[in-house]
């Protein structure tokens, strides 16, 4: 299990681009711990977390299931 990003802060209405190499081949892949709502999109090239929580900032950690 590989850390992506530890204790990140995803703004209110932004997105997290991660690119597909290596452990990450799609959103299955992706273990991710926070506390606000959050979607996960599932790109050719590229797994994207946006933050969907209605009014604030999340913190997150994103790791690798793998």
């Amino acid at each position: 299990m590989a850390i992506i990003k530890e204790d990140y802060l995803l703004p209110l209405g932004r997105q997290l681009f991660i690119p597909k190499e290596g452990a990450v081949t799609s959103k299955d892949d992706l273990i991710i711990e926070t506390e606000g709502d959050y979607i996960l999109i599932d790109r050719p090239d590229c797994v994207i977390v946006k933050n969907d929580d209605c009014c604030r900032s999340i913190k997150m950690t994103i790791k690798t299931k793998e």
